[in-house]
């Protein structure tokens, strides 16, 4: 499947959900707590490769997810105002053996994240409110002209959107310093 999507930091959880009900977005789903594990072999070959492999835990689901970008890095065809990428999904119903599947293939959990996530649409884009620990996001995914108007409609414009991952955004947040994982702490 070919995914386009950008995010956009918002600062107030709950005016976002306002300003997504005024918009006229429906909540597909709770606010549900997600649990992601990205991998890698020992030579970072994915993540160099710009290509992700994640398993993640969510609302009782876990969900084996591989992305790669539509085109190779550099090569001009994507206009960088969105991200563009291949995913691949399956559901996996024991994420113990697929972990050890995965560490049989020579991966390991390369980098961990956690974040509340609760989904609503509108038309052919559908919106997630990522609640992590280092800030929200709204993560905007469909055709370009719809999230453009979607974006538009809820006071955001493309100077506004972030093509970047959780995890370079973590590590941009940690001021460069080596990132350990993007999760809540053991309190909260």
């Amino acid at each position: 499947m070919r995914e386009i999507e950008i995010k956009i930091a918002v600062d107030d959880p709950a005016e976002a959900r306002r300003r997504l009900g005024g918009a006229g977005l429906v909540a597909l789903s709770p606010r549900i707590f997600e649990d992601n594990r990205v991998y890698d072999d020992a030579d970072g070959s994915l993540a160099a490769a710009h290509r992700l492999l994640r398993l993640r835990s969510a609302g009782g689901r876990h969900t084996l997810t591989f992305k790669r970008p539509e085109s190779e890095p550099g090569s001009g065809s994507d206009s960088g105002r969105y991200k563009v990428r291949i995913e691949h999904e399956v559901e996996v119903s024991d994420p113990d053996e697929m972990h050890a599947i995965l560490a049989s293939l020579g991966y390991r959990v390369a980098y961990r994240y956690q974040k509340y996530r609760q989904t609503y649409a509108l038309g052919r884009v559908e919106i997630d409110l990522d609640e992590t620990p280092i800030g929200t996001f709204m993560e905007l995914e469909g055709p370009p002209e719809e999230i453009d108007r979607l974006a538009a409609a809820l006071g955001y414009g493309p100077e506004d959107y972030i093509t970047r991952t959780y995890r370079d955004l973590f590590v941009e947040h940690r001021a460069g310093s080596t990132a350990g994982d993007m999760v809540f702490d053991a309190g909260r």
